[in-house]
């Protein structure tokens, strides 16, 4: 029941404001010590690969390519953080129209309480917008990558090509899981930004909706001017404004004779 609960909490939490679960004491500590553990089990690895130049050049170009997939999974990544960016810019035009038609009177909405309503969708569809392009801000911001420098590449003088490997082939280590842990950084703004442009999309068709059936109903605003005017009483007193005083009764007029009916005109001669 209570993993229901929080299931629930964190489903409605993401359609507000799209945030990362934290983990547990547990996960959080093995999240920790992973780097650490990997780091000392390649090092015993390297340590124990024997001195034959062929295998440790085999091994190098191994984790060369393990470095040049993480790196375009990077660059993957950063390119739709930037799409991200894009999109929300346009769908921060469409949210932001919608407040200005709201705030200037262009919509035509018959209760207070449908008003509020729209307004609330707008600013929930504003906050989605501002909340994505937060997250891939986050993901595209500058990181510590480690970049290895022209003494990590070139052997020593006094350098054997079985140590030389060796030690390029830590350095690759090393960078393959640092990379990692910056994009899993980058990945998790991501699915941070990507969630708040569905909470987006999602409010989009619900404000869509309510607008087009608000629209449909007051197709015809003179009619509903009209019967307003004639149902509220105070609304026509005030529109026609204060009564002075009655006036003193006019002379009463001339008596006159009886109404009589008036004979038919003569035919007109030809």
């Amino acid at each position: 029941m209570k993993s229901q609960m929080t299931t629930l909490w964190w489903f409605l939490n993401d359609r507000i404001y799209p945030r990362l679960q934290p983990l547990g004491q547990e996960a959080s500590q093995r999240e920790e010590s992973l780097p650490k553990e990997e780091k000392l089990k390649y090092e015993a690895q390297v340590a124990a690969l024997p001195d034959d130049e062929k295998f440790l050049a085999k091994c190098l170009d191994g984790c060369a390519r393990l470095l040049e997939e993480e790196d375009a999974a990077r660059r993957g990544v950063e390119a739709r953080l930037t799409s991200i960016v894009g999109l929300s810019s346009i769908a921060g035009t469409i949210a932001f129209s919608g407040i200005l038609a709201l705030a200037t009177g262009t919509l035509h909405i018959a209760t207070n309480l449908l008003r509020f309503v729209m307004e609330i969708g707008a600013l929930y569809l504003a906050l989605q917008v501002c909340w994505a392009i937060l997250a891939s801000l986050r993901g595209l911001e500058r990181r510590g990558y480690i970049a290895p420098r022209a003494s990590d590449i070139l052997p020593l003088s006094i350098e054997a090509r079985a140590v030389y490997l060796r030690r390029r082939i830590t350095l690759c280590a090393t960078r393959l899981v640092d990379d990692r842990l910056q994009n899993k950084e980058k990945v998790n703004q991501m699915a941070l930004a990507h969630c708040a442009m569905k909470n987006f999309v999602g409010g989009l068709i619900v404000f869509a909706v309510l607008g087009t059936s608000l629209a449909l109903a007051a197709r015809n605003p003179s009619n509903d001017l009209i019967h307003t005017l004639r149902n509220n009483h105070d609304l026509h007193e005030m529109l026609r404004g204060p009564q002075g005083p009655k006036g003193d009764p006019g002379p009463p007029g001339p008596a006159g004779e009886p109404f009589r009916k008036r004979p038919p005109p003569p035919p007109k001669k030809r």
